[in-house]
């Protein structure tokens, strides 16, 4: 009779909800790794109110990357709106987008809960802020800082902008996108 009613318990206790943290809360967030696709390549996933820049060093020197940065933005489907060739910072820090991001559903970049049992991303307002900063680690390699930050808001109903987390797709993907593909640096 007893493991019914911890089945139970469980069930009751795997279905609440939590309130969404939003951008105006004080206090740090959490992170936690989602995962490594390779030496030295780390990604995190933002779950308080501070975004987690995902990290990642590509064998590739610093010019060759910077030459590369605008095709992976345009292969995402985000424009510029920041370009700054000196401190070598690309990126767009608020797109207003609903639904995708190019041809590709923003839950998979972004997670903004599913009170509704679908992802609130693919039919909220969001607003996203993708940046990414290249440093060189020597003359052959490249560190790779690619900050994603987004808010959304549902968009049938009044609400407050709640925090979304990144899934660390954007990054591995500008990451990915930044490799030398035919062996030459």
């Amino acid at each position: 009779m007893r493991l019914p009613a911890l089945i139970a318990l469980a069930a009751v206790a795997g279905c609440a909800s939590s309130a969404a943290t939003t951008g105006s809360s004080a206090g740090g967030g959490s992170a936690r790794v989602i995962g490594s696709t390779g030496e030295g390549t780390v990604h995190a996933i933002s779950t308080g109110s501070e975004p987690i820049a995902g990290e990642t060093r590509i064998a590739a020197p610093l010019a060759s990357a910077w030459s590369r940065l605008r095709a992976a933005y345009d292969s995402l489907g985000i424009q510029p709106t920041t370009i700054d060739a000196a401190s070598k910072i690309y990126g767009n820090r608020g797109m207003q987008i609903r639904r995708q991001l190019g041809n590709v559903r923003l839950s998979k970049y972004i997670d903004c809960g599913n009170p509704q049992a679908r992802p609130s991303a693919d039919f909220y307002d969001v607003n996203l802020s993708v940046v990414t900063q290249l440093s060189a680690l020597d003359s052959a390699n490249t560190k790779v800082v690619t900050t994603v930050d987004a808010m959304a808001r549902p968009v049938s109903f009044s609400g407050e902008y709640i925090r979304c987390a990144t899934t660390g797709a954007i990054e591995s993907r500008i990451s990915d996108l930044l490799q030398p593909t035919d062996g030459t640096k």
